[in-house]
């Protein structure tokens, strides 16, 4: 895996552009990869995309004949790839079970629902073997588009190209809680479809005119397993890709009103949750404001008490203090009244005046 795609990035000058899941699945999640196969090499581009970007290491589900071919058998045994036979039920039947069981155990299984390489450039019918697996292992199915990888061992173009440029989106479909395969292999193909339009529509070096510019302007012949995907699939995959958009668009608008109703909800919790805690400090805003009232009350009764007692002990003080002058203003008059006996003359019991001058004579009336 490693060594194809260092050869094609260091002596071929390729690129590889990827577009990762809204939701990145962890490396732990077991997956059901899917993807669009438009060369030999282009599942190993992917593997070495998911195990550098996503963290996940791949086993491919890879035609027992690529084993027989001396590098990519080679390469394929390295990368722990499963083989298929495909024109033995029996081979299919192993495969399968190999497949499940990496899917218990926690891995992530690489396979072309298509069951072989494209031979014009537009998308085979698919098979509905990767929709089983992923519904009898309750995993999810991620969705690899590619565009740019036909540039090199194609039914087009055998050698690599210089510079090419190979882009991929990554989608992961949840199955459907009552979901068969065939209405999960449509919604695969209807994704893989998507994908590439967009893919094309977006891609950095268009060149309509080239051989690789689907639909191949020289389409190679199709192998046996094309022929019989499109003799056996091609007229029921169009009516189960119409009837997988359908469910499709259903879903996706059930999807938008649950999620509408489920964030009104928490709007709604928010708001509850935002009247409480107003609630709470307003409580707690109220109870401060009476506890500052008490303080306040209490701070001015204290003071209202030492106020009046100031007030008492500077009336105690001012009644001491004209008491005091009471005192020596009565001292006062005592001694003035003593004072003024002592100057009065003293009176006899017949009322004269023993202190007084004695009566002059009386004149002589005889001349």
């Amino acid at each position: 895996m490693a060594a194809v795609v260092g050869f094609l990035r260091l002596f071929r000058g390729w690129r590889v552009r990827v577009r990762r899941p809204k939701v990145v699945p962890p490396p732990t999640q077991p997956l059901v990869a899917v993807f669009n196969h438009t060369s030999a090499i282009d599942g190993f581009l992917i593997a070495h995309a998911l195990w550098r970007g996503l963290g996940h290491w791949v086993q491919p589900l890879v035609k027992a004949e690529v084993f027989e071919v001396p590098v990519l058998g080679t390469l394929a045994r390295g990368a722990g790839a499963t083989p298929v036979h495909r024109t033995e039920d029996a081979g299919r039947g192993l495969a399968y079970d190999d497949a499940v069981a990496v899917l218990r155990d926690g891995g992530t299984v690489l396979i072309a629902p298509e069951s072989t390489v494209t031979h014009d450039g537009s998308l085979l019918p698919l098979r509905l073997g990767a929709a089983r697996l992923a519904l009898e292992a309750g995993v999810d199915v991620l969705v690899v588009t590619h565009f740019g990888a036909q540039r090199g061992f194609s039914p087009v173009v055998r050698f690599p190209e210089r510079r090419a440029t190979v882009t991929m989106t990554l989608d992961v479909l949840t199955p459907y809680p009552d979901e068969d395969a065939t209405s999960l292999t449509g919604r695969i193909a209807a994704t893989l479809l998507d994908r590439s339009a967009e893919l094309q529509a977006s891609y950095p070096d268009p060149q309509p005119d080239a051989r690789w510019w689907p639909p191949y302007a020289v389409p190679a012949s199709p192998t046996a397993v094309a022929r019989d995907n499109l003799e056996r699939y091609q007229d029921s995959m169009a009516q189960t890709v119409a009837q997988a958009r359908e469910r499709m668009a259903r879903y996706a608008l059930e999807h938008d009103l649950e999620q509408r109703l489920a964030e009104a909800r928490e709007r709604a919790h928010a708001a509850a949750v935002e009247l409480a805690e107003a609630r709470d400090r307003a409580q707690q805003a109220a109870a401060e404001l009476a506890a500052r009232s008490r303080e306040r009350a209490e701070l001015a009764a204290e003071n209202a008490r030492d106020r009046a007692g100031s007030l008492t002990g500077q009336a105690k003080d001012r009644m001491e203090d004209l008491t005091e002058q009471a005192r020596d203003l009565t001292e006062q008059v005592r001694e003035g009244a003593a004072q003024l006996q002592d100057r009065l003359p003293a009176r006899t019991n017949d009322g004269t005046d023993t202190g007084s001058e004695p009566d002059a004579p009386a004149p002589d009336d005889h001349r």
